[in-house]
């Protein structure tokens, strides 16, 4: 049967002590667990991307601390302070959103929401107010926010990916 009804199932290997090779394979159905657990690429794709801005971030704070005194030497508006801070900030907002996938937790679609805004927000307003002048690929870094905003919306609000954004109440429960 072809729809909504037709359960999804996937090919796996298993040991079958009548078989005399030992092994017989078959299809079997998925669990919702073993859904939630098998990741799509899109999924990945994400996941990736949180991860190398947090990694991005978490390199910005440990350069603010371990090249302080260059850094103070050269002056860089608005200095080593701002940059460590705003690093610490960003690398720790990543890491929770991180956990708030991990745990399933309710919350979590409309938490990456509001830190997509409020990150292209700091970036730009960084950007726009305190560096001393514009640089000359402001509009493909401008079509390149715009497009991975998009991306990060749709990928966060699309319903199919709901099952990895958030447990069941059951699996909250347990847990």
């Amino acid at each position: 049967m072809v729809g909504p009804q037709q359960k999804e199932k996937r090919f796996r290997a298993f040991t079958d002590p009548l078989c005399p090779y030992g092994v017989t394979r078959g299809y079997i159905e998925m669990t919702e667990q073993e859904k939630r657990y098998k990741l799509p690429v899109r999924i990945w794709l994400f996941l990736i991307l949180l991860v190398c801005i947090t990694g991005w971030e978490a390199v910005r704070f440990a350069t603010s601390i371990a090249w302080h005194v260059t850094l103070e030497t050269y002056e860089p508006y608005p200095g080593p302070i701002y940059i460590g801070i705003s690093g610490a900030f960003w690398t720790l907002t990543g890491l929770f959103l991180l956990w708030s996938l991990w745990r399933g937790k309710r919350w979590t679609r409309m938490a990456f929401l509001i830190a997509t805004g409020a990150y292209t927000a700091w970036v730009w307003a960084d950007r726009l107010l305190l560096q001393p002048q514009l640089r000359a690929n402001w509009p493909f870094d401008l079509v390149i926010t715009i497009v991975f905003l998009l991306l990060i919306t749709y990928l966060v609000l699309d319903p199919r990916n709901k099952i990895y954004f958030e447990r069941e109440t059951y699996e909250r429960e347990s847990s």
